[in-house]
């Protein structure tokens, strides 16, 4: 295969790769996927299994789809990846010539400590002229390489909705820490209230407990049957505040959708309008787009994540039966 062939062949390669990378789910159309959470311990328990595995089809269906949205946003990226090490290491070849001019060894300064520090001293003894001069020289290999890309140039050069998306992505990563634990403060703040006004107090029946564990040797066919009676009259009363809880954290859930649903209908509108970066001439603002679209997936996820584990935590008992109140600290099978 010729040199021209070979081009040729990596151009469609890219090509192909790129006509793939505009995602088949929007981020909104994701979003809107987001299930109603379950509003019953019931059915929750219709969610995951008895071994807490998720199985409720549509969120199965979310996450795939998240999932696709990802790969299909990152491929242009990865695409590039070869391109952007060859860029690199042509950097670094033109970085060496550079220093070279002005009489600096490169691989020496990185491996000698006492050559590093004699540079530097004499350095100290420069003139900002000379230092001007200096730097001009060094800079000179890399300004002459008409193989260099001008990272800078790019960026002024992009499209604007493309740098409108990049600076979104960039001040969205700058509060992403910020967001994330102010989302944990107030997940903590609903858990101590389910755990204060739920679970805070004893559940309690007209009968009494039995005193002889359920699980004990000792445990005859008449502790048996007492268990069996006393757990037909708690299991109810366990599953409603499994259901209560449920109820909660729900409402605390709903309140973190409407929360940032806004924030990915802009984002959404503003990544579209960009082509996710797909078409970005600078390498900085498609890393920048790449990363505003992984938030909002970050974002969603989190939702989705939060629905399993409510879900999880509320259907436990109903799984269990009435071995929630015989053995309660056992793994239920």
């Amino acid at each position: 295969m010729t040199a021209r062939h070979r081009s040729a062949a990596a151009a469609c390669l890219l090509g192909a790769l790129a006509a793939h990378a505009a995602p088949s789910s929007s981020l909104l159309d994701l979003f809107n996927r987001l299930p109603e959470p379950p509003a019953t311990a019931e059915e929750a328990a219709r969610w995951v299994d008895k071994g807490g595995t998720l199985v409720h089809p549509a969120l199965l269906a979310l996450k795939a789809d998240i999932e696709a949205h990802r790969k299909a946003v990152a491929a242009p990226l990865q695409a590039q990846a070869p391109a952007q090490q060859a860029q690199a290491m042509q950097q670094q070849a033109d970085l060496a010539k550079g220093m070279a001019n002005v009489g600096i060894d490169m691989q020496r300064m990185q491996s000698d400590p006492v050559y590093a520090k004699d540079v530097q001293a004499r350095m100290r003894t420069m003139t900002p002229e000379q230092l001007m001069a200096m730097s001009r020289a060094m800079s000179q290999p890399m300004n002459q390489n008409p193989n260099r890309k001008n990272e800078a140039q790019a960026m002024a050069d992009d499209a604007p909705p493309v740098k409108v998306a990049a600076e979104a992505g960039f001040e969205y990563g700058n509060q992403q820490v910020g967001r994330i634990q102010a989302h944990g403060v107030r997940w903590k703040e609903t858990e101590a209230e389910v755990s204060g006004k739920v679970f805070g107090a004893p559940l309690k029946v007209d009968m009494p407990k039995p005193r002889i564990e359920f699980d004990n040797p000792g445990c005859d066919k008449a502790c048996d049957a007492a268990w069996q009676a006393y757990a037909a009259k708690m299991l109810p009363l366990m599953v409603a505040r499994d259901t209560q809880a449920l109820q909660m954290r729900r409402d605390a859930l709903l309140r973190e959708r409407q929360a940032i649903a806004p924030v990915v209908t802009q984002a959404d509108k503003t990544l579209k309008a960009a082509g996710y970066g797909e078409k970005a001439l600078s390498s900085t603002h498609q890393l920048r787009i790449a990363g505003y679209d992984e938030g909002m997936l970050g974002e969603i996820n989190l939702l989705v994540t939060k629905t399993e584990e409510i879900a999880r935590l509320a259907s436990r008992t109903v799984h269990c039966g009435t071995q929630a109140v015989t053995v309660p600290q056992a793994v239920c099978r």
